[in-house]
């Protein structure tokens, strides 16, 4: 089979990389589709992924539906060329792909409708299945759906996938659980318009904590002025040796909880993600503050960093979350066997 990935985002590689392995081993061609959207390319190029290289982010709506336009003519052609039989992706392209030219496209997404909402009513009603997360909200295209209990994270990060490296923590000259990551993101997605995450003034303000923490470092990482200390590839490895994350990031607040690392998310999304929500409320992995809560905030970090049994608290949380959650490329490997490729 002639099989299409059009993957827009750093955590997508994550996501498809080992699905895509498992592709290539049963000999089928895969042909990878990709947006200059942070490190995204960066590693595609690290995993030895090739790839189509269609467009980079756009800042407002309008933009957005350029780029959109000109990545499904770019698809369209690319399709003309190499017949795609099926498409994966949390993609609005393949959808369109599938309503002109009729190629499957299986529509992975962990987001609540609600949140996206532009996007689900471009995406889809062109979409052959839309597959989430068995906790998320919808309403709409009930017979498209496809629910699994698991989280797009757990397609890389779950124990049968991943397994932390001591020696890459080293290669950073950092001490297992003496530092802590802060990961500010760009907030430039389309649904993150309007949204608010970690300030500069917070942010001064929880580093002169943990300054005063003896034996702490902190990690930093900024999307929007491309600033890492961390190579991309190696930066799950120094997450799961972290003593705690706080971000603004959805996706690395996600990483960090099901990594069974303490995770604090600071951003407007508070109550709008029920995958984050579950992780918070149920599984008691992660807190969520609005960026205006800073005494709670400070009062959190303060609190992690002084309880002396924090990593084994965590880990028996995530014991907890393990015995709910499965294997997310194992899923998707059988339902592709069971569903697709039979």
């Amino acid at each position: 089979m002639n099989i299409l990935f059009d993957i827009g985002h750093p955590a997508h590689v994550h996501l498809f990389k080992n699905f895509i392995s498992f592709l290539k081993e049963r000999k089928h061609n895969v042909y990878v589709v990709s947006r200059k959207k942070d490190v995204t390319e960066v590693l595609l190029d690290y995993y030895e992924i090739d790839y189509f290289s269609l467009s980079e982010p756009r800042k407002n709506k309008l933009g957005m539906l350029k780029e959109l336009r000109s990545r499904n003519k770019q698809i369209f052609k690319l399709h003309q060329k190499y017949k795609f039989d099926v498409s994966f992706g949390t993609s609005v392209s393949i959808g369109f792909l599938n309503r002109k030219y009729g190629v499957p496209a299986y529509n992975l997404n962990e987001d609540d409708d609600s949140v996206v909402k532009y996007y689900t009513y471009l995406s889809y009603p062109r979409a052959t299945k839309i597959i989430n997360p068995d906790c998320i909200r919808y309403q709409k295209w009930k017979k498209k759906r496809v629910l699994y209990p698991s989280y797009h994270e757990f397609a890389y990060l779950h124990p049968n996938n991943f397994h932390p490296d001591l020696a890459i923590v080293k290669e950073y000259g950092l001490e297992p659980y003496k530092y802590i990551i802060i990961r500010m993101s760009g907030l430039i997605a389309h649904h993150d318009s309007g949204m608010q995450g970690l300030g500069e003034e917070l942010l001064a303000k929880i580093k002169n904590l943990v300054e005063q923490k003896q034996g702490y470092r902190i990690i930093e990482s900024h999307e929007l002025k491309k600033q890492y200390q961390i190579k991309p590839w190696d930066l799950h490895n120094v997450l799961a040796f972290s003593r705690m994350i706080i971000s603004d990031s959805q996706t690395m607040t996600i990483e960090g909880a099901v990594l069974g690392v303490p995770s604090i998310r600071i951003n407007t999304f508070i109550d709008k993600s029920t995958v984050i929500e579950e992780l918070e409320k149920k599984y008691l992995l992660a807190y969520g503050f609005y960026p205006t809560e800073t005494e709670p905030i400070i009062a959190t970090v303060q609190k992690l960093l002084n309880n002396e049994n924090l990593t084994s608290i965590w880990t028996e949380k995530k014991k907890n979350l393990l015995v709910d959650k499965i294997d997310m490329n194992k899923w998707m490997i059988d339902y592709f066997v069971d569903e697709i490729e039979k």
